[in-house]
């Protein structure tokens, strides 16, 4: 298939890379100037992208996409399927930038969705277009150097939903890209409140912001920031996230730790909280480095916020998420509730 990977991050990278060697035939597109400016350019300049694989005996090679563009257009052009692999804070503008060029019948897959394919939906009417939401890609990476991606964990198994019930026919298109997307959430609702990150990424620096701040660099959140206490504070955050999701007809209301575990390991039968452990010793990586990271700045607003804004559309009260809100928000002098979607932005999807 010829998939066009919109972002050339880590993620972008890492996951362009194991497309390739599925057999799929990459177009990387980078739309942007925001961040990775340095690994694009080399990435131009040699025509490839080179990989440590951490997950196959730290195996070191290279591999050659279709092409490696800024051009949108061209990008996209004869593609079946389009990943969209930025930060979701970037899905409203992305969707006005790349909407015209969709064509009927294409895939858009966004990882993380957090309910992106509402915006592109608007800007798309009239056009057949397939979408689907996933809430964590098949590959944890981290660049390592202008054009080297290292990538550190693979998941066993990953979610998605279809913006539109009827579409879920082409769940085995969409598992055919990396081969572990086989199951399907009830909705978008769901597909974004699992998203592993609006709980481990925020709980895990919010409530470790002096030890971050103190390390200068010398920090592992994975490793570090989950004591029994903070625990209590996941698991009451848990209870709120799938309060919501049933709300919303969610059929699949599952904790933080069950569904770590659920993504990350073969044997469902080890403890839940030692394959989070696992995970944090073998796999999870290094940082965050300062309080400037996509933990707080996109999954803030694009996550916590919104768990808020549609528990709030059925009169469920969020405390533990109001108050990760209110003290990331002091945190960073930033007001994240008016960086996140309203609820009339998303509300036509959802009902």
């Amino acid at each position: 298939m010829k998939v066009a990977v919109i972002g050339a991050g880590n993620s972008g990278c890492a996951q362009s890379i194991k497309l390739m060697q599925n057999g799929h035939q990459v177009n990387l597109i980078k739309t942007s100037h925001s961040l990775h400016d340095d690994n694009f350019e080399q990435l131009l300049k040699t025509g490839e992208i080179s990989c440590l694989d951490t997950t196959d005996n730290n195996r070191e090679f290279s591999l050659k996409p279709n092409m490696i563009t800024r051009d949108i257009e061209k990008g996209l052009d004869g593609a079946e399927a389009v990943m969209i692999l930025t930060q979701s804070l970037q899905h409203r503008e992305l969707a006005k930038k790349i909407g015209p060029f969709l064509k009927e019948g294409q895939i858009v897959f966004l990882i993380p969705g957090n309910m992106g394919s509402t915006q592109f939906a608007n800007h798309t009417k009239g056009k057949h277009i397939i979408y689907v939401e996933g809430e964590s890609t098949p590959y944890d990476a981290r660049i390592i150097a202008p054009g080297k991606v290292e990538i550190l964990f693979k998941n066993v198994r990953n979610a998605v939903s279809f913006l539109h019930k009827e579409d879920e026919k082409y769940l085995p298109v969409v598992t055919s890209l990396f081969g572990t997307h086989k199951y399907l959430r009830t909705n978008i609702v769901e597909s974004t409140l699992h998203n592993p990150n609006m709980v481990v990424h925020t709980i895990g620096t919010i409530m470790s912001a002096s030890r971050i701040e103190y390390s200068k660099g010398e920090f592992w959140m994975y490793r570090e920031s989950f004591s029994p206490a903070i625990w209590n504070l996941v698991e009451q955050l848990d209870d709120e996230k799938k309060q919501v999701i049933r709300a919303y007809g969610g059929k699949n209301a599952i904790n933080y730790l069950d569904a770590c575990k659920w993504r990350n390991e073969e044997d469902l039968s080890i403890d839940s909280l030692q394959v989070f452990k696992n995970y944090a010793a073998t796999g999870g990586p290094k940082g965050p480095a300062s309080l400037d990271t996509r933990y707080i700045y996109e999954d803030v607003p694009m996550e916590l916020c919104m768990l808020e804004k549609l528990a709030a559309e059925k009169g469920i009260s969020t405390p533990i998420a109001s108050a990760l809100i209110t003290i990331a928000s002091a945190l960073k002098s930033t007001d994240y509730r008016m960086m996140s979607y309203e609820i009339s932005d998303v509300i036509d999807y959802i009902q």
